[in-house]
């Protein structure tokens, strides 16, 4: 299989120009529910529109801002079809520039730690922290942004055309008692509060397993999900391919992983981080089905999980993930030991190409 190009030479390359010219999409800015009796209006002035509505006493019921969405739990026998996939290409929409470095934001988080202050907050840093924020709507970078659940928030990518990729964990899986998903929303290209593209409710959650907060290694290996959005979001913004993990490009320096980690900006900016190496590939089986856990000692800190660890390979105008970002390997600043001990980790491999596949076809 051809080897993804490394970080080193992908500095050195100008991004790609446009092809065709972007299209328009109608897009909600503003989806919040409000009640008949609000008599909810829009009101434009100087340039700004605002919702405005009647209140009584109480206000609006913010708890459930989106509707629940449906859960559809994956087999091997339903997802048969879709087994032996292990590369599915992007799309990088017209119109859409490409930039292979998202362009850092102003200020960014780089500063000094005060006198005792925890530097790293409840994640794993290997030696120097080399994320950087960032704030691109050029191609791929747009199409992360933050995943928004009942209980938190994660990190997520456009993965098809009404699909977004995150980690299982990240979702509010027992939001009634029952295991079932709360509510949740996808917000691309969020930053500081709002995205180009607005806030997208979620319809629905196809996984394998619902991964709890604390994971093992085998559920690590299958802790990914497929949000479907209910706008296609995808088409416009464009979303990256997919290739499965080989533990022959174990050592590379050829990829990029992005994430909101809270302990940046309060995970209200995008963090980047380049030239990323993963050192070690495990298989894992649910089910019948191939699961990989994919070590790596980058930086990793909560709010980043859901995120894309994704490369880029030499004529192919996307970038193509190969991991999701999953377990955090301890809480300490430390240097790689070179082996799997205090590794952070990414969820990928087989299982992962077969439900974006299944995804993709069942729910276009």
């Amino acid at each position: 299989m051809d080897t993804p190009i490394a970080y080193e030479e992908l500095v050195k390359r100008a991004g790609l120009p446009p092809d065709g010219q972007a299209a328009t999409v109608e897009v909600n800015l503003i989806d919040v529910a409000v009640g008949e009796r609000a008599r909810p209006r829009l009101v434009v002035d100087d340039g700004r529109v605002r919702l405005v509505a009647t209140l009584e006493a109480s206000g609006l019921d913010v708890s459930n801002p989106f509707p629940a969405p449906t859960a559809t739990s994956l087999s091997r026998r339903s997802a048969r079809e879709h087994l032996d996939v292990r590369e599915l290409e992007g799309h990088r929409p017209d119109g859409a520039e490409t930039a292979f470095l998202p362009t850092q934001a102003a200020p960014t988080h780089r500063r000094r730690p005060a006198k005792g202050e925890d530097v790293d907050r409840g994640g794993t840093i290997f030696g120097a922290d080399d994320r950087y924020l960032f704030q691109d709507t050029r191609f791929p970078w747009r199409t992360t942004g933050k995943v928004r659940t009942a209980g938190g928030w994660g990190s997520g990518t456009t993965i098809g055309p009404r699909h977004v990729l995150t980690a299982s964990h990240v979702v509010n899986w027992n939001s009634d008692g029952k295991g079932n998903p709360g509510w949740a929303s996808f917000t691309p290209g969020y930053f500081d509060g709002r995205g180009p593209w607005g806030e997208i409710a979620i319809q629905e959650v196809i996984f394998w397993e619902q991964a709890p907060g604390s994971l093992s290694d085998q559920q690590t290996a299958f802790d990914y999900v497929i949000l479907v959005t209910a706008e296609r979001i995808g088409e416009m913004i464009g979303y990256p391919g997919y290739r499965t993990y080989d533990k022959g490009w174990n050592g590379s320096t050829s990829w990029q992983y992005i994430g909101y980690p809270g302990e940046l900006s309060s995970g209200e900016r995008p963090a980047f981080q380049g030239g990323a190496v993963i050192s070690s590939e495990q298989d894992f089986t649910l089910n019948g089905n191939d699961g990989y856990v994919l070590g790596h000692f980058n930086e990793f800190t909560p709010g980043q999980s859901g995120g894309p660890a994704w490369g880029w390979w030499d004529g192919e105008p996307w970038p193509r993930v190969v991991g999701v970002g999953s377990t955090i390997g301890s809480t300490a600043v430390q240097q790689p030991t070179g082996s799997t001990t205090g590794d952070n980790e990414y969820g990928g491999g087989p299982a992962l190409s077969s439900i974006i596949s299944w995804a993709r076809a069942n729910r276009p």
